[in-house]
């Protein structure tokens, strides 16, 4: 996880003033750089720690900050096609989950052994929270498609072990001034 917060800023007389509209006030990021398979077709499950057990988080500074969602999904593939799904959820407090946005990972391949990224934004414009907000995602594999492997990326058709450059998927949070 790496954090960048940027707080009250003083000007040269001390006094202390928030960021004008639109800046960046403090930035989460979290990463997940196993390959992880799933080959359940047709069911939603939780992608694996950080990005899907709800431990990706931030705590806004300021009630009336937005908070920009960016993720970006590796996903390798093996000998077919494969379509997953993707959606996403945010939590504040004991609250339940929302969903808030979701995206597709379409791949298809006349020879084996390929990686195809897929990145997402979506800005959280009404929260009006100072309290921990924790996001998720969840994914959803088609069925006849093959499985999810999550970060596998090799030039060949071969095994989760078998990664010819190590990658990683994540889930960046920033806290943007209103």
């Amino acid at each position: 996880m790496t954090i960048l917060k940027v707080n009250a800023i003083q000007n040269t007389s001390g006094t202390s003033y928030l960021p004008s509209t639109g800046t960046i006030i403090q930035s989460v990021q979290y990463e997940y750089r196993d390959v992880f398979e799933n080959s359940a077709v047709n069911s939603e499950y939780d992608l694996p720690s950080p990005l899907g057990d709800g431990s990706a988080s931030i705590t806004p500074l300021n009630s009336s900050s937005r908070i920009l969602f960016s993720s970006v999904i590796h996903g390798g593939l093996e000998t077919t096609w494969r379509n997953n799904f993707f959606k996403c959820f945010y939590i504040t407090g004991s609250g339940s989950w929302t969903q808030f946005t979701a995206f597709a990972h379409y791949t298809w391949v006349t020879t084996n052994g390929l990686m195809n990224s897929v990145g997402t934004e979506f800005l959280l414009t009404s929260l009006s929270t100072t309290s921990a907000v924790a996001f998720k995602i969840t994914q959803i594999g088609h069925a006849n498609g093959g499985a999810l492997h999550l970060n596998q990326n090799n030039f060949t058709d071969s095994t989760s072990a078998n990664n010819t450059t190590k990658c990683s998927s994540t889930i960046t949070l920033s806290e943007i001034s209103a």
